[in-house]
Protein backbone atom coordinates (compact mmCIF):
# COMPACT_ATOMS: atom_id res chain seq x y z
CA UNK A 1 0.00 0.00 0.00
CA UNK A 2 1.31 3.52 -1.23
CA UNK A 3 2.26 5.99 2.24
CA UNK A 4 -0.33 8.77 2.20
CA UNK A 5 1.07 12.11 1.30
CA UNK A 6 0.56 14.69 3.87
CA UNK A 7 -2.37 16.79 3.09
CA UNK A 8 -1.14 19.74 4.07
CA UNK A 9 3.10 20.82 3.51
CA UNK A 10 5.12 20.69 6.95
CA UNK A 11 4.58 23.93 9.07
CA UNK A 12 7.50 24.08 11.55
CA UNK A 13 6.85 24.09 15.41
CA UNK A 14 7.80 28.44 15.88
CA UNK A 15 9.32 27.45 19.39
CA UNK A 16 11.70 24.77 17.72
CA UNK A 17 11.83 25.15 13.70
CA UNK A 18 12.13 28.08 11.27
CA UNK A 19 10.55 28.24 7.64
CA UNK A 20 13.67 28.58 5.30
CA UNK A 21 14.34 32.41 4.49
CA UNK A 22 14.26 32.37 0.78
CA UNK A 23 15.70 36.09 -1.32
CA UNK A 24 16.25 37.17 -4.53
CA UNK A 25 19.55 37.83 -5.83
CA UNK A 26 21.40 36.52 -1.78
CA UNK A 27 20.44 39.42 -0.20
CA UNK A 28 18.88 40.34 3.00
CA UNK A 29 15.72 41.52 2.90
CA UNK A 30 13.78 43.85 5.19
CA UNK A 31 10.90 42.07 7.37
CA UNK A 32 7.32 43.21 6.17
CA UNK A 33 5.21 44.66 8.75
CA UNK A 34 1.57 45.88 8.92
CA UNK A 35 0.24 48.98 10.35
CA UNK A 36 -3.47 47.82 10.85
CA UNK A 37 -6.27 49.23 13.61
CA UNK A 38 -9.01 47.32 14.44
CA UNK A 39 -11.91 49.82 13.02
CA UNK A 40 -9.92 49.22 9.44
CA UNK A 41 -9.47 45.58 9.69
CA UNK A 42 -13.51 45.19 10.81
CA UNK A 43 -14.37 47.66 8.30
CA UNK A 44 -12.57 45.76 5.54
CA UNK A 45 -14.31 42.19 6.69
CA UNK A 46 -18.04 43.53 6.55
CA UNK A 47 -16.93 45.07 2.80
CA UNK A 48 -15.88 41.33 1.95
CA UNK A 49 -18.47 39.60 3.59
CA UNK A 50 -21.64 42.39 1.84
CA UNK A 51 -19.44 42.27 -1.53
CA UNK A 52 -20.21 38.13 -1.52
CA UNK A 53 -23.36 37.96 -0.33
CA UNK A 54 -22.62 36.40 2.78
CA UNK A 55 -23.55 39.03 5.27
CA UNK A 56 -26.79 41.98 4.53
CA UNK A 57 -26.26 45.30 4.81
CA UNK A 58 -28.94 45.67 7.28
CA UNK A 59 -26.92 42.91 9.44
CA UNK A 60 -23.36 45.10 9.25
CA UNK A 61 -24.12 46.87 13.10
CA UNK A 62 -24.92 43.37 14.79
CA UNK A 63 -21.80 41.59 13.47
CA UNK A 64 -19.36 44.64 13.91
CA UNK A 65 -20.31 44.40 18.11
CA UNK A 66 -19.64 40.13 17.05
CA UNK A 67 -16.12 40.96 15.42
CA UNK A 68 -15.49 43.44 18.39
CA UNK A 69 -15.20 41.04 20.55
CA UNK A 70 -12.33 38.78 19.16
CA UNK A 71 -9.15 39.48 19.76
CA UNK A 72 -6.59 40.59 17.24
CA UNK A 73 -5.37 37.02 15.93
CA UNK A 74 -9.14 35.58 15.46
CA UNK A 75 -10.04 39.17 13.73
CA UNK A 76 -6.91 38.88 11.56
CA UNK A 77 -8.00 34.88 10.86
CA UNK A 78 -11.26 36.51 9.70
CA UNK A 79 -10.11 39.42 7.53
CA UNK A 80 -7.88 36.40 5.92
CA UNK A 81 -11.17 33.99 4.92
CA UNK A 82 -13.33 37.04 3.72
CA UNK A 83 -10.14 38.21 1.60
CA UNK A 84 -10.45 34.34 0.44
CA UNK A 85 -14.10 34.30 -0.09
CA UNK A 86 -14.05 37.74 -2.12
CA UNK A 87 -10.79 36.41 -4.54
CA UNK A 88 -13.26 33.46 -5.25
Amino acid sequence: MAKKQPLYPHVPNSKTERLPQTSNNNHQEEPMSLNLTREQVTETIIENLIQVGVLLRSEAGRYRGVLETYDNIALLKVLIHSHELKEA
